[in-house]
């Protein structure tokens, strides 16, 4: 779902650093630390939602602009 494109817009940004940390942990279970792998990686079935209620369907890749978008509105939700 992530690709390097949308690694890339986000390492542009440096305004959003701290909003693209927040919302990664936002999408980790919050017992991430119990189970293998032992990383905080979000959830798959969370990621896979939110993709089919942005897109449609949930084999469609993130756009950076669409995430860059999220991360903006998400900076100023909060």
């Amino acid at each position: 779902m992530f690709t390097p494109r949308v690694l890339l817009a986000i390492v542009k940004r440096p305004d959003l650093w701290a909003t693209a940390v927040g919302a990664w942990f936002a999408f980790t279970r919050r017992d991430w630390w119990k189970r293998p792998p032992f990383l905080p990686i979000p959830d798959a079935e969370v990621l896979r939602w939110r993709v089919t209620t942005a897109y449609g369907q949930s084999d469609m890749t993130l756009a950076a602009d669409d995430v860059i978008a999220y991360l903006q509105w998400r900076k100023w939700a909060n």
